[in-house]
This record gives structure tokens, C-alpha cells and sequence, in this order.
């Protein structure tokens, strides 16, 4: 008579090494089962869109949409993050479309929860309100309050107390106001459930340098489409990706062609999607890839305000670029 006994809970890591246990007890065994090292998602994690309707949730087309994205080949994705425009929901709104997206994901690929607020006691709620249905959490720099190191540090602390979920941070100077010194990212990178980083400093040299100061599991992401080959070949272990909402199983194959040293394939999927990483960006996003998908038929370009729909240039080219790979005709 056996039975496993789960030391470790394996959510949003890849199980890499297993060692099993017997202890014998008179007429029966007890198997134990030990997660000694494990590497956590990587590859295309595509950071999704909220589509509405007449201003509410239009859920019936967020559940279209998550299913496309989870049988696209990414490897994970965010759910009201920045680009799921997180600072025009409701904490309701927000809670009800990651339930939403688990039910819908049903463990297929990484979920990943954003907690986009200033406030920490907002984001503990989000935690609370959430922690069953997700992998994981990306959680930003409390936003133009401009916090010390230490107060970052303390935020990333609450977190990480509030949850058993992994902990993913998220560095963006460029919206916040400031950025995650090497030494807070250290001291946060001691938590017991902070695994991985997105940057967007800008910086690739971080992805190289900053990966001797952690253990070796921890996961480097970026955060920025453009110069994501790059961030690659400085030691990246994935990108959060805009442009994976619209062209994910490229973006897929891209990765696989970097993680098998095919350059050739590389160099024509990198150039492939180059025009389309610029058009996601010429407008303030999501609303170009909003509109991207509602060509491809997943949703309305609705946005809340202060967003607006798309110019009718960036249209036109949006559409050739969707056209020229064979995703409209």
C-alpha cells in the first residue's frame, strides 16, 4: 500500500528534478515526493487585453479570446495587467475576469495575475480575492508616488506575506516614476515566493550582470517587444509580450527557434515581427492591439476613456501588416 505525499506545490514552475523517498513502517510505505529544483515558466507570456461592450466587461468575448490564447502556443499570460487597461477596472471587474480566465484556461498554460495599483493594501485585497484561481502574481512598484527603496521593498514584502502563490516583479521606471535598485531587487529576491522579475528598464546589461546575485532558478523576463531577441541573447528567460495577442504562434515559434540555436529561423520570425512590435506601440497601447483583434474577430476596440480607438493611418497599416503574414485576408 503507497500513497504520495506532496512536500511542494508546483503552480507556476516546470518540474525539473524528482526524487522519491520509502520509509518503511511495518506492512506499508509512504512515498514522499521532493521538488529539489524547479525552473518557472518562460518563453511568450502574452500580457492580455479586457475588451468591453456599451463600457461593461464584454465577457462572452473575453472568453473567446482566453481560449485562442491558451491554444496558441504561448507559454502564459497576464490578466489585468497594464495592458488590460487594470487602473480603468473595478477590483469586481477584476476578480471576475481572472475567475474568468481560469475557468477557462483550466491549467493549460501559466496564469498570471496583475496587481497594477499604488496602493499595497489594494493589491493584498486582489491577492485574497484571487489566490485560488491563479499561478502567480506580477506586481508593479506602487506608481507616482515615486516610494523609496525601503517602501519598495516593504510592498514587495506585504505581497509576498499575503500569498502563497509565486511572486513576480515588475520593473517599469518608465511608468512608475522609479526603479528597483540593485540592492532592493536583491533583498526582494530573499522571499520565499519571488521568482522571476519583468523588466522594462531599457537596460539589457540586467539580464546578465543581476543574474549572478540570485540562485539559479530565478527567471529573467522582459517586458519589451522591441528589443526582446536582445533581451534573449543577454540571458532573458522570456518576454511578456503585447504583440503575442496578435501574432502568438509566431511569436512562439521565434522562441523556439532561439532556444534551438536556429538562426536562420530566428532572423526571418525577428524581422517578421519587427513592424509589428512598432505598430502595437505607435498609439498609446492597448489600442492598437484592441484593434488588431477586432479584425481577427475576437472582440470590439472599445477602450475607457482617456483611451481612445486608433487613428485611421495606424489602421491601414495594422491591416497590411495582418495581411502580409496571413492573418486576414
Amino acid at each position: 500500500m503507497g500513497f504520495p505525499i506532496w512536500g511542494l506545490k508546483n503552480f507556476l514552475l516546470n518540474q525539473n528534478s524528482i526524487y522519491y523517498f520509502r520509509l518503511k513502517n511495518d506492512n506499508f510505505y509512504v512515498v514522499l515526493v521532493v521538488i529539489e529544483e524547479v525552473i518557472m515558466i518562460n518563453g511568450y507570456i502574452a500580457a492580455v487585453v479586457t475588451p468591453f461592450k456599451n463600457g461593461k466587461l464584454d465577457i462572452k468575448s473575453f472568453e473567446k479570446y482566453i481560449d485562442y490564447i491558451v491554444h496558441s502556443g504561448v507559454s502564459g499570460m497576464v490578466v489585468v495587467g497594464s495592458t488590460g487597461e487594470s487602473l480603468s477596472l473595478s477590483m469586481a471587474e477584476k476578480v471576475e475576469l481572472v475567475k474568468v480566465a481560469s475557468r477557462i484556461n483550466q491549467g493549460k498554460i501559466k496564469l498570471l495575475a496583475g496587481t497594477i495599483d499604488a496602493s499595497t493594501d489594494n493589491c493584498v485585497e486582489m491577492i485574497k480575492s484571487t489566490e485560488k484561481d491563479v499561478d502567480g502574481y506580477l506586481c508593479i512598484c506602487p506608481f507616482y508616488i515615486k516610494p523609496s527603496q525601503e517602501q519598495i521593498y516593504n510592498h514587495f514584502k506585504t505581497l509576498s506575506n499575503a500569498t502563497s502563490r509565486d511572486i513576480v516583479l515588475y520593473n517599469n521606471p518608465g511608468r512608475v516614476g522609479t526603479s528597483i535598485g540593485l540592492e532592493t531587487f536583491k533583498k526582494s529576491c530573499a522571499l520565499k515566493n519571488v521568482v522571476a522579475i519583468k523588466e522594462c528598464a531599457g537596460d539589457l546589461s540586467r539580464f546578465t550582470l543581476w543574474r549572478s546575485e540570485v540562485k539559479d532558478s530565478f527567471v529573467f523576463l522582459t517586458g519589451n517587444d522591441d528589443s526582446a531577441c536582445g533581451a534573449l541573447a543577454m540571458g532573458a528567460d522570456g518576454v511578456v509580450s503585447v504583440s503575442a495577442n496578435v501574432a502568438p504562434e509566431l511569436c512562439a515559434k521565434m522562441y523556439t527557434a532561439f532556444k534551438n540555436n536556429d538562426t536562420e529561423r530566428l532572423n526571418i520570425l525577428r524581422d517578421t515581427l519587427a513592424p509589428l512590435h512598432s505598430l502595437m506601440f505607435a498609439e498609446p497601447s492597448p489600442a492598437p492591439a484592441k484593434y488588431a483583434l477586432s479584425r481577427l474577430g475576437y472582440m470590439s476596440e472599445e477602450l475607457r476613456a482617456p483611451l481612445a480607438p486608433i487613428s485611421q493611418d495606424l489602421r491601414n497599416s495594422i491591416d497590411m501588416f495582418l495581411e502580409k503574414v496571413g492573418l486576414i485576408r
